[in-house]
């Protein structure tokens, strides 16, 4: 079973499923023309899969996880911790649903079971991260990434040891040194993970990076003195941190939706509206369980027009931040009051993986 794929679970397997449904932007009632559209849902494993040694399927998606399945543990798992997804996925409206099952039905008769006060602080925290996301992303916007990815040898430099040179031991660029690497061998510096001797080898050397990584060669006994021309200092952390930013900036920018970021490459706003949104969005949410038992999904009237109002981004940053905040203490005074158990009941939790569980085995015994 743990070759289960997305793909197979969509077209082979797809009795498994007991849930799925239209979700993000579309759900709460806040997406726009150019919103993408994505699903979420729940599929089933029969016992045995978790009584095997291999990590048991937690989560199938897409190739952009625009499109996700959370196996029924994982599920029951991260609505007991009161993951703010996870627990709005419970009171999803009914014009989202794309597929329900009696599995569904009967989890969805103990969503009670979910709610707790442990959902204050989870949502608190969801929407705390949105904040530093919307502040973060200035960071990809403000810092584009060349297309060309970064090279190990603009991150060495060339140390002369010889004498003649105006400024001996003195590390200079590779280009004012006039070294091509591509010409030369290197043997490591004992002791010493940067720093490596140079020879020159002309047009019949192997070169000294392949696959971005030094390689060392063997250095006859008669070339060492004849060939040695300095010492390489190769900056590894630093290419490797290059490296990764690049990747980075470029998945991002790569999977991003274009329109989000108009306002901001325009120089139009210091923070991303939609992230502030969502913070927004995210207390609200949360504020809803404690006064009401359940989370906030679809939003309309006045607090909808609230929310499309900080994605069009019609407030300054700070006005947002001071708003917030006002809106965390209100969520922090209400649990303080709130009778609700302070988490979700683990063992009740169980008896309901296991009663699901056996419901589906139960209708498909071969």
């Amino acid at each position: 079973m743990n070759d289960l794929t997305f793909e197979k679970l969509l077209a082979d397997e797809n009795y498994r499923i007991i849930f799925r449904t239209i979700w993000g932007s579309h759900a709460y009632g806040t997406n726009t023309p150019t919103s993408d559209l994505d699903t979420m849902g729940v599929f089933i494993l029969g016992k045995n899969h978790y009584l095997t040694v291999s990590e048991p399927i937690r989560q199938l998606s897409d190739e952009r996880n625009d499109n996700r399945f959370y196996a029924l543990k994982n599920f029951l798992e991260m609505a007991g911790n009161a993951n703010p997804n996870i627990l709005d996925s419970l009171f999803t409206p009914d014009d989202c649903i794309l597929q329900t099952t009696s599995y569904w039905k009967k989890l969805q008769t103990h969503r009670e079971l979910f709610i707790s006060k442990q959902a204050s602080k989870s949502y608190c925290e969801y929407a705390f991260s949105q904040i530093k996301k919307a502040k973060g992303s200035n960071k990809q916007v403000h810092n584009p990434q060349p297309i060309e990815a970064p090279m190990a040898e603009d991150f060495c430099k060339f140390i002369p040891l010889s004498g003649n040179t105006a400024m001996p031991g003195r590390a200079i660029d590779l280009k004012n040194a006039n070294i091509n690497l591509s010409e030369y061998h290197v043997t490591a510096v004992e002791n010493s993970a940067e720093l490596f001797r140079l020879y020159h080898y002309g047009s019949g050397a192997k070169g000294v990076f392949r696959n971005g990584m030094p390689v060392c060669e063997s250095i006859p006994l008669a070339d060492e003195k004849r060939l040695f021309s300095g010492l390489l200092l190769f900056n590894k952390n630093a290419f490797e941190h290059a490296k990764s930013q690049h990747k980075q900036y470029w998945t991002w920018r790569q999977n991003r939706n274009e329109a989000r970021w108009v306002d901001q490459e325009k120089g139009l706003l210091d923070y991303d509206a939609k992230n502030m949104m969502h913070t927004f969005r995210l207390l609200y949410s949360g504020l809803n369980i404690m006064r009401n038992g359940e989370p906030l999904v679809r939003f309309s009237g006045e607090k909808l027009a609230e929310l499309m109002a900080i994605r069009q981004g019609k407030f300054n940053y700070e006005e947002l931040l001071a708003k917030s905040q006002a809106l965390f203490d209100e969520l922090s005074s209400l649990r303080e009051k709130s009778v609700l158990p302070e988490t979700a009941d683990r063992e009740k939790i169980k008896d309901l993986l296991l009663e699901i569980t056996d419901m589906w085995e139960r209708n498909h015994a071969q």
